[in-house]
């Protein structure tokens, strides 16, 4: 079936956030998701794609905003990214 081809699951073995997830942010970015974490913002996946910097993606605490955490430390939201 051809759509299940291109919704195959890249991330077969790897967790959406990885267990290390600290020492792969910078301070800055570590500071600003402390302060959105006191409004009930979470990190919801890391994308890793191949030969290119991580994007961290944030959701709020309704899940129904996402935000990119990038890595000078400002949060992108509403990110024209297709959340599955």
């Amino acid at each position: 079936m051809i759509v299940s081809k291109c919704l195959k699951e890249h991330r077969i073995g790897k967790e959406p956030i990885p267990e290390d997830i600290k020492s792969r942010l910078t301070e800055v970015q570590l500071a600003t998701l402390a302060r959105l974490q006191g409004f009930g913002w979470t990190i919801k996946f890391v994308r890793r794609p191949l030969f290119q910097q991580q994007v961290v993606v944030l959701v709020d605490p309704a899940g129904e905003q996402h935000a990119i955490l990038h890595e000078e430390g400002f949060i992108e939201q509403n990110p024209d990214i297709t959340i599955r």
